[in-house]
């Protein structure tokens, strides 16, 4: 599975060019920042990641979420949905289920009993906290431990796990390589108020 192959797929689901764009370029930054932790990881604990695998995980693992996005970029009530679908939408196109699960378990630290299990699994979900669709912005360890410790005390639990087991990654970097394209989607969001 190539990127190009990915973002076809992507294209194939969007609600639109912006939205494409956003839900795009949130992708790549994840798998960016997984691909970071994958080789700290490697480095720390002297362990093999597949890191093809975080790549094409963190490639899809948002690809729900154009059925739960409306004209307006808005996250409904149903936005919760976009991993459970997401998966869904993966195995009807024929990938397999392996990788299906990225979209299923990566929201937050995992949902019910759609919880990461494997070391990519990990990696991909807790990437994905460090980094915002709406409005679209880099996130830092405390504000993310913060809103999940909201929806539940025992999921700031397992993020610690996760920075215990994986560190923090090193942000700046990429916040200079995207800081231009990032003003640009949040000025077209402000213009749909």
């Amino acid at each position: 599975m190539k990127e190009d192959q990915i973002y076809e797929l992507h294209k194939k689901y969007t609600t639109g060019e912006k939205t494409l764009e956003v839900v795009w370029l949130h992708s790549l930054i994840v798998r960016d920042i997984a691909l970071q932790i994958a080789k700290n990881v490697e480095k720390k604990y002297g362990v093999k990641v597949d890191k093809k695998l975080i790549e094409i995980g963190a490639l899809i693992h948002d690809i729900g979420c154009y059925a739960c996005l409306g004209d307006s970029f808005c996250f409904g009530e149903n936005y919760i949905t976009h991993g459970e679908i997401g998966y869904q939408i993966l195995l009807e196109n024929k990938y397999p289920k392996n990788i299906a699960r990225f979209s299923l378990v990566h929201i937050g630290v995992g949902i019910k009993d759609m919880i990461p299990i494997t070391l990519e699994e990990e990696i991909v979900a807790y990437s994905d906290n460090f980094h915002s669709k709406k409005p679209i912005r880099f996130n830092n360890y405390e504000n993310e431990k913060r809103k999940l410790e909201g929806f539940e005390k025992s999921k700031g639990i397992i993020f610690e796990r996760f920075r215990d087991k994986f560190g923090i990654p090193n942000l700046d970097k990429l916040e200079n390589k995207y800081k231009d394209r990032h003003k640009e989607i949040n000025k077209w969001m402000e213009g749909l108020k």
